[in-house]
């Protein structure tokens, strides 16, 4: 009896290790890690390249193996909240998903090519106005017809904003954590694992569940 309970101890114990190791981060193109929570605001734009004069804004974003070793099958699970006008399209790893309404989706799953890979994430409004998504990293194991989540990762807000230039006052501002509270408002010393209330730099308070 001892035995097996002492088996399963191990189990559980390896399980809730490898949910708090997650190999991969959303990142710049430097390299720096974008923390989990973050909300990216994205006002800079440019006209496409193929002369339609069509606009586009690109929010910049990379997957950064921190593992090095990792070599999972990764997907990116979006959610887009707000889009008052326009198309969005998200690239990742090599396949894109295009998204005209407000929807839940994911991207077709597949492995990084280096330790630091593009997500090309663009949206292309045709008037003044804002588009709103979270972005989640997945690792995904595939079954017989489809594909099964392994583990979650982290998760970031992106938000569009086209505007009239002359009320621009920055190209991006990204507000990060701040400070972690209990559920119960009590502050928190350091990042706690499970759900919790995050204060950002940018004033907001989310509840974010934390690995």
């Amino acid at each position: 009896m001892k035995k097996i309970l002492l088996t399963v101890a191990l189990m559980l114990s390896v399980g809730s290790i490898s949910a708090q190791d997650f190999a991969y981060e959303f990142a710049t193109a430097d390299g720096t890690i974008v923390p989990d929570g973050s909300v990216v605001t994205i006002t800079t734009y440019h006209e496409a390249d193929d002369g339609s004069g069509d606009i586009e804004m690109s929010a910049d974003l990379f997957a950064k193996n921190v593992d090095g070793d990792a070599d999972d099958l990764l997907r990116i699970a979006f959610d887009v909240q707000t889009m008052e006008n326009g198309l969005m399209q998200i690239c990742f790893p090599s396949a894109c998903a295009s998204i005209n309404s407000l929807r839940q989706g994911t991207t077709q799953p597949g492995k990084l090519s280096g330790n630091l890979h593009s997500i090309a994430t663009e949206w292309f409004p045709t008037a003044y106005g804002k588009c709103t998504a979270k972005l989640s990293l997945q690792t995904v194991v595939k079954t017989v017809s489809d594909y099964t989540v392994i583990d979650d990762g982290p998760t970031i807000t992106l938000q569009f904003v086209y505007a009239d230039p002359a009320s621009v006052a920055s190209a991006i501002s990204v507000a990060t954590p701040v400070a972690y509270y209990s559920l119960s408002g009590q502050r928190l010393s350091s990042r706690p694992h499970g759900i919790a209330l995050v204060r950002l730099s940018n004033g907001k308070v989310v509840k974010r569940m934390l690995k």
